[in-house]
């Protein structure tokens, strides 16, 4: 299971409190334990049982390469898992970001997020964001957004340093696919950013993905 999977349903069992009946194999199916299901349903690559499979199994190809050219990219000069001094650990993030920029100077919006996942994406966030459990979701996202105007959605360009970096709640966590290292979701406003968080670069966005 994704290590981000696995958290996002830590967050939701210390939410909804620790389970009774230690030892008890026969413990009923909890409410995490069918969000995770749902979640894996909705997100999955078999046809049999998810009719998105298709765009799914697209999306899971384009992030895969992704990882694997940053696994080629993060070396030598801009290899921060060999560095201690913040000084240098800087310095191999800024070579990295410039070596991403370089490798990938043609990438556009869409590269990831095509045309054919954006739909299924708002989708999957949509339930999310309704009745009162989407009402608080919203609030959350709204208590930890940076200030309006001061992310870029241009593919290659640094997330600011000096603004914060909303964490996606775990219900939504759980209904969107997991991602390899280092990607991760950001939600910030009504739309939906795939952060590289070694480089710091901004990698492709859904616009509007949240609906008012």
């Amino acid at each position: 299971m994704n290590v981000s999977r696995v958290l996002a349903v830590a967050v939701l069992v210390t939410a909804c409190g620790s389970v009774s009946g230690h030892g008890d194999s026969q413990q009923p199916q909890t409410a995490t334990d069918t969000a995770l299901q749902e979640g894996e349903r909705k997100t999955s690559t078999d046809p049999a049982v998810n009719p998105n499979a298709a765009a799914m199994a697209a999306f899971k190809e384009r992030v895969d390469k992704y990882a694997e050219l940053h696994k080629e990219l993060a070396r030598g000069s801009a290899d921060q898992k060999e560095r201690s001094n913040p000084a240098e650990i800087d310095a191999a993030k800024t070579a990295l970001a410039a070596k991403t920029r370089a490798a990938r100077a043609d990438a556009k919006q869409g590269d990831i997020f095509t045309p054919q996942i954006r739909p299924v994406f708002r989708r999957l966030l949509a339930p999310e964001l309704k009745g009162e459990d989407g009402r608080d979701t919203k609030a959350v996202l709204k208590d930890d957004a940076p200030a309006p105007g001061t992310v870029p959605f241009k593919v290659n360009a640094p997330y600011p340093e000096n603004q914060p970096r909303p964490t996606v709640p775990a219900n939504l966590l759980l209904t969107l696919p997991t991602l390899p290292a280092p990607l991760e979701y950001r939600i910030v406003g009504q739309h939906l950013l795939l952060l590289d968080t070694a480089s710091g670069l901004v990698v492709d966005y859904i616009l509007n993905a949240i609906t008012a």
